[in-house]
């Protein structure tokens, strides 16, 4: 499959996932295939980056269109999709969507710029409640003390999970004063405390950067407002804390970092979701070489929360080095 034919596909595959919870998103993203099957300026723009190839060109190209209503560079289109998600969630919208769409169309014509650049970037869906299976990993391992290192840390929001406060059945945890309040499965975690917390990305954002702020916000398509606002809270809060999330290569930054603790009565914890499959074979055997050498000095886990590829949901893994 050609380049522009395989992302006008992967925009169709991407809509049909959302149509049902964010239908104006979704409509958008259908438009955007037919223009890129009809070709046009639209279909010029986006077929000359390198990222129509990508199976995420969806959520990429969905980003860009949403950052540009987040950052007051498309006001039409923010009104015309306000109007048009009001109309659906009344059942009705056919026409409001394609005005929307309308609207979109002149936006991405408007700002070829943004548009290219949102397509540069890698997906970054930082949504605190993947946390969750983090805390589900732990809650499994049963260590008192945890140092805990993420790959692909991003803004740090998963670094900080002990300050949210989370809600089982029958139970409670964390921080009670906490903003971020987000729904957990599985048993109540045990007594744990996090002595030590890093991270590291190709591309960090500083959640106190409100620019950085927005382009993870650009992720969320506008029709999910309850993720959206629970990122709003889970970046201030890590805005307050303080994460160190260092910009470089996995592999490397691990090296340096997998050090026998102080206290070896600690246990180290590697984590990484949505973050494996970016990897080529050769940082993927780096990452496993150097985990399976630290092994040897220190007690070391590994929680993962990844997707066998693109196309299917992640699911968690729990690794303990022996």
């Amino acid at each position: 499959m050609t380049g522009p034919r395989s992302g006008a596909s992967t925009l169709r595959t991407f809509a049909v996932r959302l149509r049902n919870s964010a239908p104006v998103s979704a409509r958008i993203l259908s438009e955007l295939a037919g223009e890129i099957d009809r070709g046009g300026p639209v279909a010029d723009l986006l077929c000359s980056h390198h990222a129509v190839h990508s199976p995420l060109f969806g959520i990429q190209a969905l980003a860009g269109v949403r950052l540009l209503m987040l950052n007051g560079k498309a006001p039409e289109l923010t009104d015309r999709f306000n109007a048009a998600h009001a109309a659906a969630m009344s059942g009705e919208g056919d026409s409001t969507s394609l005005l929307a769409w309308l609207a979109a169309r002149r936006a991405i014509v408007d700002n070829p710029g943004d548009i290219l650049a949102a397509l540069d970037r890698t997906v970054q869906q930082h949504q605190p409640k993947t946390a969750g299976f983090l805390l589900r990993g732990l809650t499994m391992l049963g260590a008192p003390r945890i140092r805990l290192l993420e790959l692909g840390a991003c803004a740090g929001l998963n670094l900080i999970l002990d300050r949210y406060r989370w809600f089982g059945l029958g139970w409670e945890w964390g921080d009670i004063a906490s903003p971020v309040r987000l729904a957990a499965v599985g048993p109540r975690p045990h007594q744990l405390e996090i002595i030590e917390r890093a991270g590291c990305d190709l591309q960090p954002r500083d959640p106190k950067d409100p620019r950085h702020a927005m382009i993870l916000r650009s992720f969320i398509p506008p029709e999910h407002d309850a993720l959206r606002w629970d990122l709003d809270d889970a970046i201030a809060l890590a805005a307050k804390v303080g994460v160190p999330v260092q910009c470089s290569p996995a592999g490397r930054w691990l090296r340096e970092m997998l050090v026998p603790p102080e206290n070896p009565a600690t246990l180290t914890v590697v984590w990484h979701s949505s973050f494996w499959n970016y990897l080529t074979d050769s940082e993927r055997d780096e990452i496993e070489t150097t985990l399976t050498a630290a092994a040897g000095s220190m007690p070391l886990a590994r929680i993962a929360y990844e997707p066998v590829d693109w196309r299917t949901n992640p699911r968690l893994s729990v690794t303990v080095y022996a």
